[in-house]
C-alpha cells in the first residue's frame, strides 16, 4: 500500500517514480475522450489541445456540476505530477550558439 500520507511514499519521494511521459498520454487521452462525448464526435475530430487548456475547457463545460473537484486543486495535481512544461507544452529553450557577424564597412 503506496497512498500520499503512508511514510514509505513520503521518504522515497512518490512524485519521481511517475513516468511523466505516460502520465500526461493517460490524462489527455481521458480529458479528450470526456470532451468527444460531450461534443457527440470522434476524439480524432478534436483539435490538439495543450493539457491545461482541456482542462480549463472541460472546468467551462462541467465545473458546476459535483462530478470535478475543486479547479485550483485539479490543476495544482496535474502539474505537480506532469510540470508547467508538459501541461502548458512549453518548448524547452535552445541555447543559441554565438555565430560571428560579418561586419560590412
Amino acid at each position: 500500500m503506496c497512498g500520499q500520507s503512508s511514510c514509505s511514499c513520503k521518504t522515497m519521494g512518490w512524485w519521481q517514480a511517475v513516468n511523466k511521459k505516460l502520465a500526461a498520454e493517460k490524462i489527455r487521452a481521458r480529458l479528450e475522450r470526456r470532451l468527444a462525448a460531450f461534443l457527440s464526435c470522434e476524439v480524432g475530430g478534436l483539435p490538439r489541445m495543450k493539457i491545461g487548456t482541456l482542462i480549463h475547457t472541460l472546468f467551462l463545460l462541467f465545473g458546476d456540476g459535483e462530478e470535478m473537484g475543486g479547479f485550483h486543486s485539479t490543476m495544482s495535481g496535474v502539474l505537480q505530477i506532469l510540470s508547467h512544461e508538459i501541461v502548458w507544452d512549453v518548448e524547452q529553450k535552445v541555447e543559441e550558439a554565438e555565430t560571428p557577424r560579418e561586419v560590412i564597412n
